[in-house]
């Protein structure tokens, strides 16, 4: 079987689910992204992981800064590839700091939440503002979690500050990020885009048509909105240019999407990230964000495993956030080093897939930016986010280092701007940056 030109039915995927496993480095094209098939340019790409709750501090973060620096003990499942990633410390929200279980809300937005009593508001999240420039492809951008959803289970929030919503399902991602394979859903898709065109045309016509008896208040408000649907608009067309050219060829029995465990927290990441990494190689889509779990649950099976392994008391997620960021000799302590380095570690194997995917010009982690961190050391804190961020070396980033600033004096903010423009975003501020974080470029 040739994995370049091989195409393989629908009816034959769903036969095979079963039994399927999913390949070490992406053979399932060649090992080459789609550009480098094609002799095209590379485009640019971002993957942003949540790490729920606290972390275990005084495993995280290194002793000592510069190149040089010792690996911290959560950091260990990444030491093979120390020159792909860098540690920074201390980058928080500071105008945007928020407390308690709500942080998923604003960790890539930087918003105050709460500054209206009452209602919970939002902003644009950065991932976002990159899907914009950062097209066209099949999905403009992917929200992944532990549980599909809006609210704290999703980390992306649209142009108006609304909810992106989330899926969990292996399978409806698969299903959601290719193009129809067969001519009956081929069909179906052209009438939904059609459909969708439609829809919009006639809103559009009939909010131009109020527009000249509103204020200027209420005329801003309707620009906006206009915006966004001019962006659907182009993204519907882009659509059917992509729904023309046609499915990608690859070998789809090689993909797994079907969970052996029930309640495996490192399964259910590891299959999640095999298809940012298809999804990445194939460039069905360039933008991914990703809450591995959310701040009182689920209680995957790993956390009794890790209780029992330190001899602390067989706890829920929510009270291992609570009771694992104090003393670090405390057997709760080691249960949530446990929970860190396990997630570094679907990081690292990730970092292993994309470095092993040759892309037109280096690897397919050359033209990836991966970020990776929350928003708390210890439960509700919101100070201090532990923060990796790695790949992108033909973007500009340099790595093999930890960076550390004095605490509250650096936000958040300026690594979603240094993010945004090595992305090649034409975008000079976010939210409350002051400016790039020229440590972090080359």
């Amino acid at each position: 079987m040739n994995p370049k030109t091989h195409a393989i039915t629908r009816r034959t995927l769903l036969r095979g689910f079963g039994a399927t496993l999913a390949l070490p480095y992406l053979e399932i094209m060649g090992g080459g992204t789609a550009a480098a098939a094609a002799g095209a340019q590379e485009p640019r790409r971002l993957a942003c992981f949540y790490v729920p709750g606290a972390i275990n501090r005084h495993a995280w973060f290194p002793k000592d800064t510069g190149r040089n620096y010792t690996l911290a003990d959560s950091h260990k499942p990444l030491e093979k590839f120390r020159d792909e990633f860098s540690v920074l410390t201390n980058l928080s929200h500071i105008t945007g700091r928020i407390s308690g279980h709500v942080h998923p809300y604003n960790w890539l937005t930087g918003h105050n939440i709460n500054i209206v009593p009452g209602t919970v508001t939002n902003t644009v999240s950065m991932d976002q503002v990159a899907a914009k420039h950062l097209g066209p492809t099949w999905v403009p951008s992917l929200a992944l979690s532990f549980a599909d959803g809006v609210g704290t289970t999703t980390l992306s929030r649209n142009a108006m500050g609304v909810d992106v919503p989330a899926t969990a399902s292996h399978r409806t991602v698969f299903e959601r990020l290719f193009p129809p394979a067969d001519r009956a859903q081929l069909k179906e898709a052209e009438a939904r885009l059609a459909l969708s065109r439609s829809v919009l045309d006639t809103a559009a016509g009939g909010v131009r048509d109020a527009q000249r008896h509103l204020g200027a208040e209420d005329r801003r408000r309707l620009d906006q909105y206009l915006e966004s649907v001019r962006e659907v608009e182009k993204r519907l067309g882009d659509s059917r240019a992509i729904l023309d050219r046609g499915r990608p060829k690859f070998d789809e029995a090689a993909v797994k999407v079907d969970p052996q465990a029930k309640n495996s927290m490192r399964e259910h990441i590891e299959l999640m990230t095999d298809l940012i990494a298809l999804a990445f190689q194939t460039d069905m889509t360039r933008v991914v964000t990703h809450s591995l779990g959310g701040e009182g649950g689920p209680n995957y099976d790993e956390y009794k495993e890790w209780a029992q392994k330190a001899g602390a008391p067989v706890r829920g997620a929510h009270d291992v956030h609570h009771k694992g960021s104090g003393d670090p000799g405390a057997p709760d302590s080691k249960v949530l080093a446990a929970r860190d380095a396990m997630l570094v570690g679907c990081l690292a194997r990730l970092v292993e897939k994309l470095k092993g995917v040759r892309a037109a010009d280096g690897t397919l982690l050359d033209h990836t930016v991966l970020l990776f961190g929350g928003a708390q050391i210890s439960s509700h804190s919101g100070k201090s986010f532990p923060t990796l961020v790695a790949g992108g070396r033909k973007l500009g980033f340099r790595h093999g280092q930890h960076l550390k600033w004095d605490a509250d004096k650096k936000p958040m903010s300026d690594l979603y701007l240094t993010i945004l423009q090595q992305l090649g975003c034409p975008v000079t501020a976010f939210k409350e940056s002051t400016g790039p974080i020229s440590e972090l470029l080359a």
